[in-house]
């Protein structure tokens, strides 16, 4: 029989009691700017979300508005 240690029952637990709303996701943009979502599976098997948004970084080259996508 496997045992769980009461460390591991309790993080479970409280996972599951928290809602997203009321928990901000640090390192998460806005909602407001993400532009589109995709999920991505490495060839080991790890998934991973690619999130696009409209911020940007204080570095990060103006926009050029003559420039078509």
């Amino acid at each position: 029989m496997l045992k769980v240690s009461k460390s591991k029952k309790a993080r479970g637990a409280s996972r599951k009691g928290r809602k997203a709303a009321c928990v901000p996701n640090p390192g998460l943009p806005d909602k407001e700017t993400v532009v589109s979502e995709r999920a991505f599976v490495s060839p080991k098997g790890n998934r991973y979300r690619i999130i696009r948004t409209t911020e940007k970084d204080p570095y990060d080259p103006p926009d050029d508005e003559k420039k078509g996508r």
